[in-house]
């Protein structure tokens, strides 16, 4: 082989060391790079994940809503009922003692 070509095949060789060195350092930054994705993409995981525990606590707060509203509505119809019973009972006391004073009276007047 004479110079020329060694030359020749020297530049070769040196023109791919280079253009291995460029890749080796684009691997580099690509890992480097996929390595803050990853970090990342976990970190935007585990506030997804919050946020659903939080929603899922409000959820089980609305739900107990109704049943305070189902438990309101039991004692007002409980309420209602005792009310209704003690003015039922009201008027028969009412009524059987202006039967008593219109028998007395009845009595009083006939006695006159």
């Amino acid at each position: 082989m004479d110079f020329m070509s060694i030359y020749c095949l020297q530049k070769d060789v040196d023109d791919a060391c280079l253009a291995r060195l460029d890749l080796e350092r684009k691997v580099e930054t690509l890992q480097e790079e996929i390595m803050f994705l990853k970090k990342l993409h976990e970190e935007e995981i585990l506030e997804l994940q919050a946020q659903i525990r939080d929603s899922q606590v409000k959820i089980e707060m609305d739900v107990v809503r109704p049943d305070l509203t189902a438990a309101l509505h039991e004692v007002r119809s409980q309420f209602d009922k005792l009310a209704n019973k003690n003015i039922a009972e009201t008027e028969e006391w009412y009524k059987s003692k202006i039967a008593d004073i219109n028998d007395t009276a009845s009595r009083n007047t006939d006695a006159l």
